[in-house]
């Protein structure tokens, strides 16, 4: 009778101790950010910038059905597309509509288009933002690449010093020149499809945390 005793008492412990060390890998989270290196960061290329991090898969199903969501939402305004299986939302904006010809400041009108951004982006850790200026290929090599890099510093202006963007918001941002055509450069509709910014929204360690504590489904 004692051997039976102590043989269910052993399987209740072993049942109880193999229960809290589920509980607890279950539990052992750890942010993806925590040993993220924002100096590397900016010398990533743009596709390991947008791969990074890598969300675990108890948090991803969460994610991306948020990602789809705000995908779905955006798109009443924007060309919206998504990145790594709907973990990336990619908004595109036409530079034409944001930039006049050959001009480097943003046009009047520009912050029209902006504005609906700034909301998802009043939360510095809710998303990394990447955003990356392309051209079409007309000029020379130089007038491409000093075009692309003062259209990125204006908008990055704008984010920080009339749209007042948090400064501890996580951007990312790349001077594409023509390196990254949508299509040909060979007719005029062509190369306003290649003329454009891609805004990048990459889950940020708030969000991820709330898909960790099922505070977003």
């Amino acid at each position: 009778m004692l051997q039976i005793l102590f043989r269910v008492g052993f399987l209740i412990a072993a049942l109880l101790c193999a229960q809290s060390s589920s509980y607890l890998r279950a539990d052992d989270f750890k942010d993806p950010y925590a040993d993220y290196d924002e100096t590397a960061a900016f010398d990533m290329e743009i596709e390991e910038n947008l791969a990074t991090p890598v969300i675990q898969q108890p948090e991803k199903a969460p994610i991306v059905k948020y990602m789809t969501a705000l995908a779905h939402q955006l798109k009443q305004r924007y060309k919206v597309e998504t990145l790594r299986a709907g973990e990336v939302v990619v908004v595109t904006i036409p530079s034409d509509d944001l930039f006049l010809p050959n001009d480097t400041l943003l046009s009047p009108y520009a912050p029209t288009l902006l504005r609906p951004l700034l909301p998802l982006l009043r939360d510095p850790d809710l998303f990394k933002l990447v955003y990356a200026v392309h051209t079409d290929n007309t000029g020379s090599p130089s007038y491409i690449e000093n075009l692309a890099s003062a259209r990125n510093q204006s908008i990055y202006a704008w984010l920080l010093d009339v749209a007042k963007v948090n400064p501890d918001l996580f951007i990312i941002n790349y001077d594409m020149g023509d390196s990254r055509p949508l299509v040909d450069n060979d007719t005029r509709a062509n190369r306003a499809l290649n003329r454009r910014i891609e805004f990048f929204l990459v889950p940020g360690p708030k969000l991820i945390t709330l898909a960790h504590t099922k505070k977003i489904k």
